[in-house]
């Protein structure tokens, strides 16, 4: 991602829960409207900024606890709930690298992939 570009978290109601501002030397700034104990952080690579978006991910039966991320990388809308099973494909959309960085940065995590 490029300066300046973001990454916006918003909740089932579709106001702004969390948004990740790329900085410069790929850090990223963190300003929380909802969640709890995380604003004003400065986040050290896309890495981080995946980890605390797993965090937040939640089984699709808890339609009200719902998040989704959205933003646009490289000139492209991404937008998709965060919920399990995580797709890949979609957040390497959303951070602008490629899918199997994402799966590596998290294979000590018990996470369920699917394929989209």
């Amino acid at each position: 991602m490029n300066c300046g570009q973001a990454i916006d978290v918003k909740d089932f109601y579709g106001a702004y829960a969390v948004r990740f501002v790329a900085q410069c030397e790929g850090r990223f700034l963190t300003v929380s409207y909802t969640v709890a104990n995380i604003n004003g952080y400065m986040l050290a690579g896309w890495q981080r900024v995946l980890r605390e978006l797993v965090a937040l991910a939640v089984p699709p039966k808890l339609t009200e606890k719902i998040m989704s991320a959205e933003s646009i990388t490289s000139g492209q809308y991404v937008s998709f709930p965060i919920v399990y099973p995580l797709s890949a494909a979609q957040f390497s959309s959303l951070l602008g690298v490629p899918a199997d960085e994402v799966k590596a940065e998290l294979e000590d995590l018990a996470v369920r992939w699917h394929e989209v």
